[in-house]
């Protein structure tokens, strides 16, 4: 009788953890600087954020920013509640109906463009990768 009531309390905290929502982080909080090779401000330079979890969502999210007259630009920290089974199965999902081109999970990074500037003129290309923490600061250098 008693090993039972353990083994359901057991089972009632692992499904209450595997079906509560957490809040997961997506994007950063950035704030990104930009400047030329000559460590000069960029302003009015687009940086655009994209963003997607993608055992949870179809469709990734984007949006634009002007740089100021200090060459800075800052978005928001993004993040979904979803549970930990939501995001298994979510995966699984992925795993399932795209192999091995499958992606799961939380993914960010930033593209610049405008003025005769383009994200492939970056000087350090891993600068525009998002991570999973909280906030992030970037200078972008651009050879323009």
């Amino acid at each position: 009788m008693r090993t039972s009531r353990v083994a359901l309390i057991v089972v009632g905290v692992v499904a209450a953890i595997l079906l509560f929502p957490f809040k997961q982080t997506i994007a950063p909080e950035w704030t990104i600087d930009t400047l030329d090779a000559d460590r000069r401000p960029l302003a009015k330079i687009t940086v655009r954020e994209v963003w997607q979890q993608y055992s949870l969502e179809n469709d990734g999210h984007e949006e634009d920013r002007l740089t100021d007259s200090s060459g800075r630009v800052q978005f928001p920290r993004r993040y979904l509640r979803s549970s930990i089974g939501q995001r298994l199965i979510g995966c699984l999902k992925q795993a399932t109906m795209a192999g091995v081109h499958a992606s799961c999970g939380p993914n960010s990074f930033l593209v610049a463009f405008g003025k005769g500037v383009d994200t492939m003129d970056w000087a350090d290309f891993s600068q525009e990768q998002g991570t999973t923490m909280p906030w992030q600061r970037s200078t972008l250098v651009l050879k323009h």
